[in-house]
């Protein structure tokens, strides 16, 4: 007798398979993929809150009482930002020492070097055993006199890996008050525009291509141009990348072609720029620039 298919005989198969909904899952996953798809983000578990002793009112310690029995300035501020979670209470620490805790004058001295270090470098200082920690430059050696090593500056006032400490709050800092020697320091030249400087300072050589003379004009533009939030590479904004691409790269490419060996290695001499430029042949949006600003915007850093 020939089979015959029916839901009789052939039955259900259950397979144990779960076909997840793609839309309902994206939406799911969508807070951990926003979290972590950022650098910075402080666990409340990462900070220290050892205390030589209890301040009179936990609930209602200031930055200051806090960083006055030892809370570290940063660990103080994610607490606080927390709203002082009783679930990560203050601990006295009977083993804290009153002369490790730092002064506040050296947390004051601490933190404007980290600053000075994301204004001129984007970066934090680094850690003590960090690889591939950042050059110091010397005005906060010889002018400044913060001699010790970067990473006594970062503990003063951190716990944790300063870079989960979001950067951004530098861009809010004000000017009004800064000694004129920071001041002039500035002036000389922030993060993202060191590879600008070239374009500013020197002639390129002659009879230049029209698109590299497009691009030439376009680099010498911003170099004049006031420092801007849109390009510092803290805060940079997409649209660069998109419109000129990868700013660093391309320039190190348009340097080699609009200037005389000459010139680049007295530029390197000078410390105009940190090192000879290297080829980068997968970079070369260079080579449609045209020649005017648009991303240096109004987000001035210098008011």
């Amino acid at each position: 007798m020939p089979f015959t298919a029916s839901n009789s005989t052939i039955g259900v198969p259950n397979f144990g398979l779960i076909h997840i909904d793609p839309l309902e899952t994206a939406k799911a996953l969508q807070s951990y993929l926003d979290t972590a798809s950022k650098l910075t983000g402080v666990s409340l578990d990462d900070i220290n809150l050892a205390v030589i002793t209890m301040p009179a009112n936990p609930q209602t310690a200031t930055l200051v009482d806090l960083l006055n029995v030892g809370v570290k300035l940063f660990d103080a501020i994610v607490w606080l930002t927390a709203g002082r979670p009783t679930t990560h209470p203050l601990v006295p620490d009977p083993g804290m020492k009153q002369e490790k805790i730092p002064s506040l004058h050296d947390v004051a001295r601490a933190v404007f070097y980290c600053y000075f270090m994301l204004i001129v470098q984007a970066r934090y200082p680094a850690h003590k055993n960090a690889q591939n920690k950042p050059v110091i430059p010397n005005f906060l050696r010889t002018i400044m006199g913060m001699e010790k090593d970067q990473h006594e500056y970062v503990e003063c006032i951190c716990s944790f890996e300063p870079q989960k400490f979001d950067p951004a709050w530098a861009r809010y800092v004000r000017f009004e008050g800064f000694g004129q020697e920071v001041l002039s320091r500035f002036g000389l030249g922030v993060a993202g525009y060191r590879y600008f400087g070239p374009f500013g300072l020197y002639n390129p050589k002659p009879n230049l291509p029209q698109h590299l003379q497009d691009a030439f004009n376009f680099a010498r533009t911003v170099s004049k141009a006031p420092a801007s939030w849109s390009v510092h590479p803290l805060t940079r904004k997409p649209g660069v990348l998109e419109r000129r691409g990868n700013l660093n790269k391309n320039l190190a490419n348009l340097i080699l072609e609009c200037f005389t060996p000459e010139d680049i290695e007295e530029m390197v001499k000078a410390k105009v720029i940190f090192g000879m430029p290297k080829k980068e042949p997968t970079h070369r949006n260079y080579t449609q620039w045209t020649p005017e600003d648009d991303i240096t915007g109004d987000e001035r850093i210098f008011l």
